[in-house]
């Protein structure tokens, strides 16, 4: 499948947040399987070439945008649409394209009954397309509108895009022309057609905004297949890189929710009934959640932390096959991580147990030869220089 990427003449502000942006994708049919293509040569949406000037507009109504809903500080960042070249044309555009916020979620009609286009002033991008169709003969062809613009969930999404040929016979021939996929979704858009004339010079003439067959205009055109592209932000994690989740906080994710927050080489400390469980938590760039549990090597559904294993290094498992940690006996627990950098990033966790005299119980003898130990058991003789958590005397140091 080709893609064009149209090179926009955007203005983009810089802005620093500490809220983590997160990407969101809709689709407006089916995207990843589509089959149906507009029959017609003339009145299609966003445009066909088969006319020298079109305009289009389409409203995507909030029914169509559910999943923008209850986000902050949402931006429209790209919008796609696809069409199967069936035409051997050199085509040349000039291409405008509008985005705003409306609440109509239909188009208006005067009094006689005739519909009619929305005002719009709102252009965010401007490109020049110049394509050879017979290069993409036979297979979808990819219009790509990567665009910044804030939008208030809740909202229609106006799109207005205007393609103006420079010359006024750059067009395919009716019996091969390239038709853009379709959303069966109908009522939502019209079209502007007009071998001479700009959609933009109709939008500023006496006969606007009716949308009148006589002036090449389509007002029963299907939305086309597209894939709208946005971004919102949540709140940044609070202090520390890591998060401790487990059964003493019912599983709750939220800073408000009791998590334990802690980082690395850092300690997080819990106090645990016997069986308890839990795992540890950190976000990444998109603020997406990424967990880490133990492994479980005989399917028990978790992987147990018993006398034998305090102290010792346990490398952890990221994502959906890491299993809970589970404790053994109740008690205060006091639990630490270390990304290993040699070890391609590998988290390990250590977990002691602290005792009445505020010694941690481990389980290998560390006093018998004043040595230091890290998380995966290696033994240093004097006090190491690499940061990490290491096991000195009974207790646990920390160097940075």
């Amino acid at each position: 499948m080709k893609k064009f990427y149209m090179i926009l003449a955007a203005i983009a502000a810089l802005t620093f947040s500490a809220q983590a942006q997160i990407e969101g994708t809709i689709n407006v049919g089916n995207w990843d399987d589509a089959s149906t293509y507009n029959g017609s040569y003339f009145d299609m949406a966003p445009t066909n070439f088969y006319i020298a000037h079109t305009g289009a507009q389409m409203i995507y109504t909030p029914d169509l945008l559910t999943d923008m809903e209850g986000k902050e500080n949402v931006s429209i960042a790209n919008l796609k649409f696809k069409f199967y070249c069936e035409s051997f044309e050199e085509i040349t555009r000039n291409v405008k394209l509008y985005l705003q916020e409306t609440d109509a979620t239909e188009f208006p009609k005067n009094e006689q009954g005739v519909k009619q286009f929305i005002e719009f002033d709102e252009q965010v991008a401007e490109a020049q397309l110049d394509i050879n169709l017979l290069e993409y003969y036979g297979e979808d062809y990819v219009m790509e509108f990567p665009v910044d613009f804030a939008f208030t969930p809740g909202k229609s999404l106006l799109v207005t895009i205007v393609f103006d040929a420079q010359d006024d016979d750059n067009c395919t021939m009716g019996s091969d022309y390239a038709p853009f996929y379709t959303s069966g979704i109908t009522d939502k858009a019209m079209t502007y057609t007009d071998n001479w004339s700009s959609f933009l010079a109709f939008a500023n003439g006496n006969d606007w905004p009716n949308a009148t067959a006589t002036l090449g205009c389509g007002t029963n055109v299907e939305l086309p297949l597209t894939e709208i592209t946005y971004t919102y932000e949540e709140e940044a994690p609070e202090e520390g890189g890591f998060y401790l989740v487990g059964t003493f906080n019912d599983w709750n994710q939220e800073a408000e929710g009791g998590r334990i927050a802690f980082d690395e080489y850092d300690i997080a400390e819990a106090e645990l009934e016997a069986g308890a469980e839990f795992k540890v938590i950190t976000f990444d760039n998109n603020g997406e959640i990424c967990w880490f549990g133990g492994q479980d090597e005989n399917n028990v559904g978790y992987f147990l932390i018993n006398e034998d294993l305090l102290g010792q290094g346990i490398m952890t498992v990221q994502g959906d096959n890491g299993a809970n940690f589970r404790v053994e006996e109740a008690g205060t627990y006091e639990i630490g991580l270390a990304v290993l950098r040699s070890y391609n990033g590998a988290v390990f966790m250590t977990v002691t147990k602290k005792q009445p005299e505020a010694i941690s119980t481990v389980g290998i003898d560390t006093k018998a030869d004043n040595a230091y130990y890290n998380l995966m058991g290696v033994k240093f003789n004097t006090m190491p220089t690499v940061p990490g958590i290491y096991i000195h005397n009974g207790k646990k140091i920390i160097v940075k």
